[in-house]
């Protein structure tokens, strides 16, 4: 009997034992139980972040993208626009050159006619004595011996010693008083049959500015411009 008590209480605290280690190890079980939900849980709300922010990304993405669209689209019109302005400013450049040249052309036609009813009269005061015999506007010539040169010549009046020559300008300037000496110089190339001739350079104009007029001067050429009542030279006592 007294061992049969014995065993008993060894079993009772063996049993005792195992339900205290039981115990611990569902405590335990449950403690990482609660830490996995929790983990999980941080782990879920970490994953749902992460989608938020991915979708954020991919919707921010689309905009980006919509906005470089729309961008690209706009800089194809700035540059269409941009062509079709840069079109219709050479349209309008050719337009305005095309205009000035016949105003231009208009208007040294205008002062031909004003200076050539002038011309006999203004040579035979620079000729002095010499006799008026012939004058012509608009002369073309052929250089006698070079095909591919030409001369053109707004007025010449021709005496018996003396050629008047003269330039009917819109505007005078330096750079075309420059030019029409040149021209002057090549008079006995295109004329060989004035070559014995004193050449007589004038430049006609409505206006002719002061300081221009000096410089013309300089360079012994007549300046012709409008006087009181007509044209008249302007330089006359500077020869």
């Amino acid at each position: 009997m007294a061992v049969t008590t014995e065993r008993v209480d060894r079993l009772e605290e063996a049993l005792t034992k195992f339900m205290e280690q039981t115990s611990l190890i569902l405590a335990a079980t449950r403690e990482d139980i609660t830490e996995i939900r929790a983990s999980n849980a941080r782990t879920d709300r970490q994953l749902l972040e992460m989608q938020k922010q991915a979708e954020k990304d991919r919707q921010q993405a689309e905009k980006d993208r919509q906005q470089a669209e729309k961008d690209r689209q706009q800089a194809e019109k700035d540059r269409q626009q941009a062509e079709k302005d840069r079109q219709q400013a050479e349209k309008e450049r050719k337009e305005f050159n095309r205009q000035l040249a016949a105003l231009s052309d208009r208007l040294g036609t205008l002062i031909e006619d004003m200076v050539a009813p002038n011309a006999p009269r203004v040579a035979r005061t620079l000729f002095k004595g010499d006799e008026v015999i012939a004058s012509a506007i608009r002369v073309k010539r052929q250089h006698p011996s070079e095909p591919g040169r030409n001369i053109e010549i707004d007025l010449i009046v021709v005496g018996h010693r003396h050629l008047l020559i003269c330039e009917a300008k819109s505007k005078v300037t330096v750079e075309k008083a420059a030019a029409f000496q040149d021209k002057i110089r090549s008079i006995p190339e295109f004329f060989p049959e004035f070559s014995s001739f004193k050449v007589l350079p004038l430049i006609a104009s409505v206006t002719i500015e002061p300081t221009l007029v000096t410089h013309l001067s300089r360079l012994r050429i007549y300046a012709l411009g409008f006087g009181e009542d007509t044209m008249e030279i302007l330089n006359s006592d500077a020869f």
